[in-house]
Protein backbone atom coordinates (compact mmCIF):
# COMPACT_ATOMS: atom_id res chain seq x y z
CA UNK A 1 0.00 0.00 0.00
CA UNK A 2 1.48 3.36 -0.99
CA UNK A 3 1.73 6.23 1.46
CA UNK A 4 -1.11 8.21 -0.16
CA UNK A 5 -3.62 5.35 0.18
CA UNK A 6 -2.37 4.64 3.70
CA UNK A 7 -2.99 8.25 4.75
CA UNK A 8 -6.55 8.19 3.31
CA UNK A 9 -7.27 4.90 5.10
CA UNK A 10 -5.97 6.27 8.40
CA UNK A 11 -8.06 9.43 7.93
CA UNK A 12 -11.24 7.40 7.36
CA UNK A 13 -10.56 5.32 10.46
CA UNK A 14 -9.97 8.50 12.47
CA UNK A 15 -13.18 10.14 11.21
CA UNK A 16 -15.21 7.03 12.01
CA UNK A 17 -13.74 6.92 15.51
CA UNK A 18 -14.38 10.61 16.19
CA UNK A 19 -17.73 11.12 14.47
CA UNK A 20 -19.22 7.65 14.60
CA UNK A 21 -21.58 6.14 12.06
CA UNK A 22 -23.37 8.06 9.32
CA UNK A 23 -26.79 8.21 11.00
CA UNK A 24 -28.32 8.71 14.43
CA UNK A 25 -31.11 6.68 16.01
CA UNK A 26 -32.55 6.31 19.50
CA UNK A 27 -33.31 3.76 22.18
CA UNK A 28 -35.47 4.12 25.30
CA UNK A 29 -35.05 1.40 27.94
CA UNK A 30 -36.22 0.69 31.47
CA UNK A 31 -33.75 0.79 34.33
CA UNK A 32 -35.44 -2.20 35.96
CA UNK A 33 -35.53 -5.71 34.54
CA UNK A 34 -38.73 -7.79 34.65
CA UNK A 35 -39.31 -11.54 34.83
CA UNK A 36 -42.62 -12.39 33.09
CA UNK A 37 -45.56 -10.05 32.61
CA UNK A 38 -47.77 -8.29 30.07
CA UNK A 39 -46.05 -5.50 28.13
CA UNK A 40 -48.32 -3.16 26.16
CA UNK A 41 -47.87 -0.11 23.93
CA UNK A 42 -49.88 2.23 21.73
CA UNK A 43 -47.68 3.43 18.88
CA UNK A 44 -47.21 4.34 15.23
CA UNK A 45 -44.11 2.78 13.66
CA UNK A 46 -41.65 4.44 11.27
CA UNK A 47 -42.05 4.19 7.50
CA UNK A 48 -39.28 3.63 4.95
CA UNK A 49 -37.23 0.81 3.46
CA UNK A 50 -34.27 -0.15 5.65
CA UNK A 51 -35.84 1.30 8.83
CA UNK A 52 -36.86 -0.75 11.88
CA UNK A 53 -38.77 0.47 14.94
CA UNK A 54 -39.52 -1.79 17.87
CA UNK A 55 -41.07 -2.70 21.21
CA UNK A 56 -39.24 -5.54 22.96
CA UNK A 57 -37.58 -6.97 26.04
CA UNK A 58 -33.87 -7.72 26.24
CA UNK A 59 -31.67 -9.37 28.84
CA UNK A 60 -28.98 -6.78 29.57
CA UNK A 61 -26.38 -9.41 30.30
CA UNK A 62 -23.49 -6.96 30.06
CA UNK A 63 -24.93 -5.13 33.07
CA UNK A 64 -24.92 -8.50 34.86
CA UNK A 65 -21.17 -8.77 34.25
CA UNK A 66 -21.58 -11.47 31.60
CA UNK A 67 -20.06 -11.64 28.12
CA UNK A 68 -20.99 -13.79 25.15
CA UNK A 69 -24.09 -14.25 23.01
CA UNK A 70 -24.98 -17.46 24.88
CA UNK A 71 -26.58 -15.14 27.47
CA UNK A 72 -28.75 -13.34 24.90
CA UNK A 73 -32.52 -13.42 25.54
CA UNK A 74 -35.05 -11.25 23.69
CA UNK A 75 -38.80 -11.02 22.99
CA UNK A 76 -39.53 -8.83 19.96
CA UNK A 77 -42.18 -6.87 18.18
CA UNK A 78 -40.43 -5.20 15.22
CA UNK A 79 -41.94 -3.09 12.47
CA UNK A 80 -40.06 -3.07 9.17
CA UNK A 81 -40.58 0.19 7.31
CA UNK A 82 -40.99 -1.61 4.00
CA UNK A 83 -44.00 -3.63 5.27
CA UNK A 84 -47.28 -1.71 5.50
CA UNK A 85 -49.38 -4.66 6.71
CA UNK A 86 -47.19 -6.80 8.97
CA UNK A 87 -45.25 -6.92 12.22
CA UNK A 88 -42.30 -9.23 12.92
CA UNK A 89 -42.49 -11.35 16.08
CA UNK A 90 -39.49 -13.15 17.49
CA UNK A 91 -38.05 -14.84 20.57
CA UNK A 92 -34.29 -15.30 21.00
CA UNK A 93 -33.30 -17.96 23.52
CA UNK A 94 -29.82 -18.13 25.08
CA UNK A 95 -28.42 -16.64 21.85
CA UNK A 96 -28.57 -20.03 20.16
CA UNK A 97 -31.65 -19.65 18.03
CA UNK A 98 -34.50 -17.30 17.25
CA UNK A 99 -38.03 -17.93 16.05
CA UNK A 100 -38.95 -15.02 13.74
CA UNK A 101 -42.34 -14.80 12.06
CA UNK A 102 -44.05 -11.94 10.26
CA UNK A 103 -47.80 -11.75 10.89
CA UNK A 104 -50.50 -9.68 9.19
CA UNK A 105 -52.10 -6.63 10.83
CA UNK A 106 -55.56 -5.15 10.27
CA UNK A 107 -54.25 -1.63 9.58
CA UNK A 108 -51.09 0.06 8.29
CA UNK A 109 -48.84 0.37 11.37
CA UNK A 110 -46.93 3.35 9.89
CA UNK A 111 -50.08 5.42 9.38
CA UNK A 112 -52.20 4.50 12.42
CA UNK A 113 -51.74 4.45 16.18
CA UNK A 114 -52.38 0.84 17.18
CA UNK A 115 -52.25 -0.92 20.54
CA UNK A 116 -49.98 -3.98 20.74
CA UNK A 117 -49.00 -6.29 23.58
CA UNK A 118 -47.08 -9.42 24.41
CA UNK A 119 -47.59 -11.65 27.39
CA UNK A 120 -44.63 -13.59 28.77
CA UNK A 121 -45.19 -16.52 31.12
CA UNK A 122 -43.34 -19.80 31.75
CA UNK A 123 -46.04 -21.60 29.74
CA UNK A 124 -46.46 -19.31 26.71
CA UNK A 125 -45.47 -16.08 24.97
CA UNK A 126 -48.43 -14.45 23.21
CA UNK A 127 -48.39 -11.48 20.81
CA UNK A 128 -51.44 -9.23 20.28
CA UNK A 129 -52.79 -6.45 18.08
CA UNK A 130 -55.43 -4.92 20.33
CA UNK A 131 -57.45 -7.91 21.57
CA UNK A 132 -56.54 -9.95 18.47
CA UNK A 133 -54.11 -12.80 19.15
CA UNK A 134 -51.36 -12.74 16.53
CA UNK A 135 -49.15 -15.60 17.61
CA UNK A 136 -48.45 -18.02 20.47
CA UNK A 137 -45.12 -19.66 21.36
CA UNK A 138 -45.48 -22.39 23.96
CA UNK A 139 -43.86 -25.48 25.39
CA UNK A 140 -40.10 -25.80 25.72
CA UNK A 141 -39.40 -22.61 23.76
CA UNK A 142 -41.42 -20.48 26.15
CA UNK A 143 -40.11 -22.32 29.23
CA UNK A 144 -36.52 -21.62 28.08
CA UNK A 145 -36.97 -17.83 28.40
CA UNK A 146 -36.46 -17.44 32.15
CA UNK A 147 -34.03 -14.53 32.63
CA UNK A 148 -35.22 -11.06 33.68
CA UNK A 149 -35.23 -8.51 30.85
CA UNK A 150 -35.53 -4.78 30.33
CA UNK A 151 -38.34 -3.25 28.29
CA UNK A 152 -36.98 -1.29 25.31
CA UNK A 153 -38.04 0.70 22.25
CA UNK A 154 -35.69 1.79 19.46
CA UNK A 155 -35.37 2.97 15.87
CA UNK A 156 -32.38 1.84 13.80
CA UNK A 157 -30.94 0.81 10.42
CA UNK A 158 -29.95 -2.85 10.21
CA UNK A 159 -27.05 -3.58 7.84
CA UNK A 160 -29.07 -6.37 6.23
CA UNK A 161 -30.95 -5.12 3.14
CA UNK A 162 -32.12 -8.66 2.34
CA UNK A 163 -34.16 -8.45 5.56
CA UNK A 164 -35.28 -4.81 5.75
CA UNK A 165 -34.84 -3.42 2.23
CA UNK A 166 -32.41 -0.87 0.82
CA UNK A 167 -32.25 2.38 2.77
CA UNK A 168 -32.48 5.73 0.95
CA UNK A 169 -31.08 8.65 3.03
CA UNK A 170 -33.42 11.03 1.18
CA UNK A 171 -36.32 9.88 3.41
CA UNK A 172 -34.70 11.32 6.55
CA UNK A 173 -35.79 12.32 9.06
CA UNK A 174 -38.26 9.59 10.00
CA UNK A 175 -39.94 9.02 13.34
CA UNK A 176 -41.64 6.36 15.45
CA UNK A 177 -44.33 7.66 17.82
CA UNK A 178 -45.22 6.04 21.16
CA UNK A 179 -48.39 7.27 22.88
CA UNK A 180 -48.03 5.17 26.03
CA UNK A 181 -46.51 1.97 27.38
CA UNK A 182 -47.48 -0.19 30.35
CA UNK A 183 -46.40 -3.21 32.38
CA UNK A 184 -48.50 -5.73 34.31
CA UNK A 185 -46.85 -8.37 36.50
CA UNK A 186 -47.57 -12.08 36.07
CA UNK A 187 -49.83 -13.01 39.01
CA UNK A 188 -51.77 -16.14 37.99
CA UNK A 189 -55.03 -16.51 39.86
CA UNK A 190 -55.05 -13.00 41.31
CA UNK A 191 -54.76 -10.55 38.41
CA UNK A 192 -57.26 -8.33 36.61
CA UNK A 193 -56.02 -8.00 32.99
CA UNK A 194 -54.76 -10.15 30.13
CA UNK A 195 -55.30 -13.82 29.37
CA UNK A 196 -57.32 -15.48 32.19
CA UNK A 197 -56.84 -12.25 34.20
CA UNK A 198 -53.36 -13.55 35.06
CA UNK A 199 -51.69 -10.12 35.16
CA UNK A 200 -51.78 -7.23 37.63
CA UNK A 201 -51.14 -3.66 36.37
CA UNK A 202 -47.99 -2.09 37.84
CA UNK A 203 -47.51 1.09 35.85
CA UNK A 204 -48.53 2.97 32.71
CA UNK A 205 -46.41 5.80 31.30
CA UNK A 206 -48.23 8.35 29.12
CA UNK A 207 -44.93 9.97 28.12
CA UNK A 208 -45.87 13.41 29.39
CA UNK A 209 -42.31 13.73 30.69
CA UNK A 210 -39.08 11.74 30.89
CA UNK A 211 -39.41 9.68 34.07
CA UNK A 212 -35.73 9.30 34.96
CA UNK A 213 -36.63 6.89 37.77
CA UNK A 214 -37.95 4.42 35.18
CA UNK A 215 -36.26 5.09 31.81
CA UNK A 216 -32.80 5.56 30.34
CA UNK A 217 -31.82 6.98 26.95
CA UNK A 218 -29.17 4.82 25.32
CA UNK A 219 -25.81 5.87 23.84
CA UNK A 220 -24.37 2.85 22.06
CA UNK A 221 -24.40 0.81 18.86
CA UNK A 222 -23.31 -2.64 17.67
CA UNK A 223 -21.99 -4.44 14.63
CA UNK A 224 -24.76 -4.70 12.07
CA UNK A 225 -26.41 -1.44 13.15
CA UNK A 226 -25.76 1.51 10.84
CA UNK A 227 -26.70 4.13 13.44
CA UNK A 228 -25.34 5.40 16.72
CA UNK A 229 -28.00 5.85 19.39
CA UNK A 230 -28.04 9.33 20.88
CA UNK A 231 -30.17 10.68 23.77
CA UNK A 232 -31.04 13.74 21.66
CA UNK A 233 -33.13 11.53 19.38
CA UNK A 234 -35.37 10.18 22.15
CA UNK A 235 -37.77 13.10 22.49
CA UNK A 236 -40.71 13.57 24.87
CA UNK A 237 -43.11 16.04 23.25
CA UNK A 238 -46.86 16.51 22.71
CA UNK A 239 -47.59 13.72 25.17
CA UNK A 240 -45.60 11.19 23.15
CA UNK A 241 -42.22 9.52 23.10
CA UNK A 242 -40.79 10.22 19.65
CA UNK A 243 -37.82 8.14 18.51
CA UNK A 244 -36.00 9.91 15.70
CA UNK A 245 -33.82 8.62 12.87
CA UNK A 246 -31.72 11.49 11.51
CA UNK A 247 -28.41 12.62 10.14
CA UNK A 248 -25.72 13.56 12.70
CA UNK A 249 -26.31 17.29 12.06
CA UNK A 250 -30.12 17.40 12.36
CA UNK A 251 -30.92 15.73 15.65
CA UNK A 252 -34.25 15.59 17.45
CA UNK A 253 -37.85 15.97 16.34
CA UNK A 254 -38.59 18.58 13.69
CA UNK A 255 -42.07 17.50 12.59
CA UNK A 256 -45.49 18.98 13.28
CA UNK A 257 -47.34 19.04 16.58
CA UNK A 258 -49.18 15.78 17.27
CA UNK A 259 -52.94 15.79 17.67
CA UNK A 260 -53.83 12.12 17.71
CA UNK A 261 -57.29 10.92 18.68
CA UNK A 262 -57.39 8.02 21.10
CA UNK A 263 -58.21 4.68 19.46
CA UNK A 264 -58.80 1.42 21.26
CA UNK A 265 -57.64 -0.82 18.43
CA UNK A 266 -58.06 -1.70 14.76
CA UNK A 267 -60.26 0.36 12.44
CA UNK A 268 -63.92 -0.78 12.72
CA UNK A 269 -65.51 -2.65 9.80
CA UNK A 270 -67.93 0.22 9.13
CA UNK A 271 -65.12 2.74 8.60
CA UNK A 272 -62.97 1.76 5.63
CA UNK A 273 -60.96 3.81 3.13
CA UNK A 274 -60.46 2.33 -0.34
CA UNK A 275 -57.04 2.42 -2.08
CA UNK A 276 -56.23 5.80 -3.60
CA UNK A 277 -56.33 6.09 -7.39
CA UNK A 278 -54.44 7.02 -9.41
CA UNK A 279 -51.39 6.65 -7.19
CA UNK A 280 -48.90 8.19 -7.95
CA UNK A 281 -51.05 11.06 -9.23
CA UNK A 282 -50.72 14.33 -11.07
CA UNK A 283 -53.71 16.63 -10.81
CA UNK A 284 -56.17 14.81 -8.58
CA UNK A 285 -56.28 11.70 -6.39
CA UNK A 286 -59.53 9.93 -5.47
CA UNK A 287 -60.60 7.69 -2.59
CA UNK A 288 -63.88 6.15 -1.49
CA UNK A 289 -64.81 6.16 2.20
CA UNK A 290 -67.31 3.64 3.56
CA UNK A 291 -68.65 4.85 6.88
CA UNK A 292 -71.76 4.99 9.02
CA UNK A 293 -70.70 8.45 10.22
CA UNK A 294 -71.61 11.32 7.90
CA UNK A 295 -70.91 14.33 10.14
CA UNK A 296 -67.90 15.74 11.99
CA UNK A 297 -65.42 14.27 9.53
CA UNK A 298 -62.24 16.00 8.39
CA UNK A 299 -59.72 15.44 5.62
CA UNK A 300 -56.09 16.13 6.65
CA UNK A 301 -52.99 16.07 4.46
CA UNK A 302 -49.55 15.60 6.06
CA UNK A 303 -46.16 15.75 4.36
CA UNK A 304 -43.37 13.22 4.99
CA UNK A 305 -42.17 15.24 8.01
CA UNK A 306 -45.57 15.00 9.67
CA UNK A 307 -46.42 18.65 8.99
CA UNK A 308 -50.11 19.37 8.39
CA UNK A 309 -50.40 20.98 4.95
CA UNK A 310 -54.15 20.94 4.28
CA UNK A 311 -57.26 20.39 6.38
CA UNK A 312 -60.94 20.64 5.44
CA UNK A 313 -64.25 19.49 6.89
CA UNK A 314 -65.99 16.88 4.76
CA UNK A 315 -69.58 17.68 3.79
CA UNK A 316 -72.45 15.54 5.06
CA UNK A 317 -73.91 13.76 2.04
CA UNK A 318 -76.24 11.58 4.09
CA UNK A 319 -74.86 8.40 2.55
CA UNK A 320 -72.59 5.56 3.67
CA UNK A 321 -70.25 6.01 0.71
CA UNK A 322 -68.31 9.20 0.08
CA UNK A 323 -65.95 10.00 -2.76
CA UNK A 324 -63.02 12.07 -1.51
CA UNK A 325 -60.67 13.99 -3.77
CA UNK A 326 -57.49 16.01 -3.24
CA UNK A 327 -55.89 18.24 -5.87
CA UNK A 328 -52.39 18.32 -4.39
CA UNK A 329 -52.78 21.83 -2.94
CA UNK A 330 -52.22 23.20 0.56
CA UNK A 331 -54.52 25.43 2.65
CA UNK A 332 -53.35 28.49 0.73
CA UNK A 333 -54.29 26.92 -2.61
CA UNK A 334 -50.66 26.45 -3.63
CA UNK A 335 -49.62 23.26 -5.37
CA UNK A 336 -47.35 21.26 -3.08
CA UNK A 337 -44.00 19.89 -4.28
CA UNK A 338 -43.61 16.36 -5.56
CA UNK A 339 -43.25 13.76 -2.84
CA UNK A 340 -45.07 11.44 -0.44
CA UNK A 341 -48.10 12.60 1.54
CA UNK A 342 -50.48 11.03 4.03
CA UNK A 343 -54.22 11.45 3.51
CA UNK A 344 -55.93 10.99 6.87
CA UNK A 345 -59.68 10.91 7.53
CA UNK A 346 -60.90 11.56 11.08
CA UNK A 347 -64.46 10.70 12.08
CA UNK A 348 -66.41 9.85 15.25
CA UNK A 349 -65.84 6.18 14.36
CA UNK A 350 -62.09 6.34 14.07
CA UNK A 351 -59.24 7.27 11.78
CA UNK A 352 -58.01 5.89 8.45
CA UNK A 353 -54.96 6.85 6.40
CA UNK A 354 -53.44 6.32 2.97
CA UNK A 355 -50.03 7.19 1.57
CA UNK A 356 -50.07 8.88 -1.84
CA UNK A 357 -47.32 10.16 -4.10
CA UNK A 358 -47.70 13.50 -5.90
CA UNK A 359 -45.85 13.87 -9.19
CA UNK A 360 -45.50 17.19 -11.03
Amino acid sequence: MNRHILRITMLLVTLTTVFGKGYRGAEYRTIESYLYGRFEVRMQSADGDGVVSSFFTFRDYYAEGLNGSQHWNEIDLEWLGLRDNKVSTNVIIQGEWGDPSEVFLTANPHENFITYAFEWTPEAIRFYEGDRLLRTISGERADSVYHAQKLMMNIWLPAYPSWVGTFDPAILPVYAFYDWASYAAYTPGSGSVGTNNDFSPQWKDNFDEWDTSRWQKASHTWSGNNVDFTPSNAVIRYGHLILCLTTPTELGYNGAALHVEESSGPIPDNFQLSPAYPNPFNGQVNLTLETAATTDMTLNIFDHLGKLRHSVALPDNGQNLQTITWNGKDDAGELLPSGSYIIRINSPLGQASQKVVLLK
